[in-house]
């Protein structure tokens, strides 16, 4: 929370500077709050660890500071809680424990070469939480006195929170990706106790594994609406990470991305 203060009042006196510069222009401060929808997108290095991520849903709301000169031009910094991260539900790869090795070299034996993972059915939710800090030129078209919409964009800053990977479900382990090769049939040919279906109910700590910054670009469109001392807004944007979040590339490579949908307000200081 230090840290969060400490960014505000940085970003609120840069966006303060910048009004006492420009004449006719006005200065505006506020929260808005909304979801994303938040996707992993495998980079141009890619294992099945990093494969097959789909959107999930998190929060997304922050603080909004914003100078908009008499025309059509404004500036807009913020800082965002961001959740980012995607989920996996299905058959999909987890790295080999050590205590699967020795079924794994068995099964050469079976005319089998298994690389290596194992794959099993779950749900898999990569949870990765940030702070961005976006600065974004925007430009205006004023509706009449009132009503207007607007587009925005630029570079944003990301600093890492925390990240987890949650997992649920109960499945059986198999050889391939496919599901088509379950390990108890070799288990069974070798006349050992078979394992059948496995809990995978766990919630993991990734944070160390998670790059602590990222950057990237941000934007959105919106419509406000001049009320009282101030103004509402409803925005639509979409932001996308230029750095891969994994610091082992053994784990792949994959880049964050979500879709966004706020409401907000902010008052004329």
């Amino acid at each position: 929370m230090k840290t969060l203060r400490t960014l505000f009042i940085l970003t609120l006196f840069f966006c303060l500077n910048l009004g006492a510069q420009a004449q006719g222009g006005k200065f505006y401060a506020g929260l808005k709050g909304g979801f994303g929808l938040p996707h992993l997108s495998a980079g141009g290095t890619s294992t099945p660890l990093s494969e097959g991520y789909t959107s999930r849903l998190g929060f997304y709301s922050g603080i909004v500071t914003e100078y908009q000169s008499s025309g059509r031009f404004g500036l807009r910094a913020e800082i965002n809680y961001s959740s980012q991260g995607g989920i996996r539900n299905g058959i999909q790869a987890l790295p080999l424990p050590a205590e699967m090795q020795p079924l794994w070299q068995m099964l050469p034996t079976f005319g089998i070469n298994a690389g290596p993972y194992m794959y099993a059915n779950i749900k898999s939710d990569a949870i990765l939480n940030y702070l961005e800090i976006p600065v974004m030129a925007k430009m205006n078209f004023h509706l009449g006195t009132r009503l207007s919409v607007y587009m925005q964009a630029g570079p944003y800053v990301g600093i890492k929170v925390k990240a987890k990977n949650i997992t649920s479900g109960s499945s059986s382990i198999y050889v391939d990706k496919g599901g088509n090769l379950p390990v108890d049939a070799f288990l069974i040919l070798a006349e050992q106790p078979a394992m059948g279906a496995i809990p995978f109910d766990n919630s993991e700590n990734i944070t160390p594994d998670i790059h602590r910054f990222n950057v990237g670009g941000q934007g959105a469109v919106g419509v406000g609406l001049a009320i009282g001392a101030g103004k509402v807004f409803l925005e639509g944007g979409a932001n996308y990470g230029l750095i891969p979040v994994q610091i082992d590339s053994a784990n792949g490579l994959n880049n964050t991305g979500a879709g966004t949908l706020t409401v907000g307000y902010m008052i004329e200081l």
